[in-house]
């Protein structure tokens, strides 16, 4: 592989990942990142430096000029103050669409654009209509989110991500795009999930938000980064009406849109949030036992979080933002899609994958 590859985000859990795979390789591989982020673990795979930010344009452009492929991968999960969620995921992926445009105008040729978003730009998954597959049934009556199913954002990231979303699609037409939805993203180096280890480890309990036990989508972080890769070499692109609602012809049934150019990555089969405390009980060696925290427990803990973030300037394992999505989702998809036109299957059975991940935050003194 002799492309040329540039990063946006590669200083985060699956930007590494990434990068990793990529230098594997041989690539040229290049990646934005602020001269004071943590850039040791880039430095050991010796790839080439941008310093700047999503907000420093001229940064992009040097990033952006002569690579074949740009992987947008930055985002944020948590906002400390209001109108972060916009500036970075609205604002700041439209800076990376209009300047792979605007190279692509001045040079001849625009480098493909795979962008990730999240599940949650699509929203929770919906119930399963009368017409639908009988086998989609199984997952408490609700069926897995489809490409082709109308966004429905249900949490002010989800919302912030789905406005990102939009922000690609106005520059589809001058630069190759498409656009990859992981779930729940788990594995080796993520630090976001370190509480929920922890207090299986320490405690012998796992945390269920909500009286319900759901099905819950989940990708290993290196499945998605072979999935990434498969995008931006054979994925389908992106239009701008990519989003845009098609009424339906049957009496009562939702629009839909034709999701060109969107990918869900995602593990073959949901499993319920239970059986992911479960896995990481087996791989500690103990018996975890399933703690399930009522609803106005969860969003008590979420309104909490937005204090602490006010007083203390601190960004709380749980949030409002968080909390809304715990409780009011199914957050389930589909990778039928992905499968087909990609040619990624994802068969690793999930408990597996849940366990070598458990086996990394033990190697890494983190339990």
């Amino acid at each position: 592989m002799s492309e040329t590859f540039f990063i946006i985000g590669a200083t985060g859990f699956v930007g590494g990942r990434l990068a990793e795979r990529l230098t594997e390789t041989a690539a040229r591989v290049r990646c934005l990142a602020r001269p004071t982020s943590n850039r040791r673990r880039l430095e050991a795979l010796g790839v080439e430096f941008v310093d700047g930010d999503l907000n420093d344009r001229e940064a992009l452009r040097r990033g952006v000029e002569g690579a074949d492929v740009v992987f947008h991968l930055a985002g944020l999960t948590k906002e400390r103050r209001r109108g972060e969620f916009d500036a970075v995921n609205r604002i700041g992926t439209r800076n990376v669409a209009e300047v792979c445009a605007e190279v692509g105008k001045a040079s001849g040729k625009a480098p493909t654009l795979v962008a990730v978003s999240s599940l949650a730009a699509a929203g929770s998954a919906p119930k399963r209509g009368k017409s639908e597959k009988s086998e989609d049934a199984a997952f408490d009556g609700r069926r897995l989110k489809r490409e082709t199913d109308v966004p429905n954002p249900i949490s002010p990231y989800g919302r912030s991500k789905l406005a990102g979303e939009r922000e690609l699609l106005r520059f589809a037409d001058a630069t190759p795009t498409t656009i990859v939805r992981p779930p729940y993203v788990f594995g080796p180096g993520d630090a976001a999930s370190t509480p929920l280890y922890k207090i299986a480890n320490e405690k012998g309990l796992f945390l269920v938000p909500g009286w319900l036990d759901r099905y819950y989508s989940f990708v290993d972080v290196d499945d998605l980064a072979t999935l990434l890769i498969a995008a931006s070499e054979r994925g389908e692109r992106a239009k701008p009406t990519t989003l845009d609602p098609i009424p339906s012809t049957e009496k009562g049934a939702a629009p839909t849109c034709s999701g060109r150019g969107v990918y869900f990555a995602t593990s073959a089969v949901p499993v319920r949030f239970s059986e992911f405390g479960a896995a990481i009980g087996k791989a500690l060696g103990r018996k975890v036992k399933t703690q399930k925290i009522p609803p106005m427990g969860v969003l008590g803990t979420g309104a909490y979080g937005e204090i602490v973030k006010i007083v203390a300037r601190k960004s709380p394992p749980l949030d409002w933002n968080k909390a809304v999505e715990a409780l009011f989702g199914a957050w389930i998809c589909s990778g039928e899609k992905a499968a087909r036109d990609l040619g990624v299957r994802l068969k690793t059975p999930l408990a597996e994958q849940f366990a070598a991940a458990t086996d990394w935050y033990r190697r890494e003194g983190l339990l």
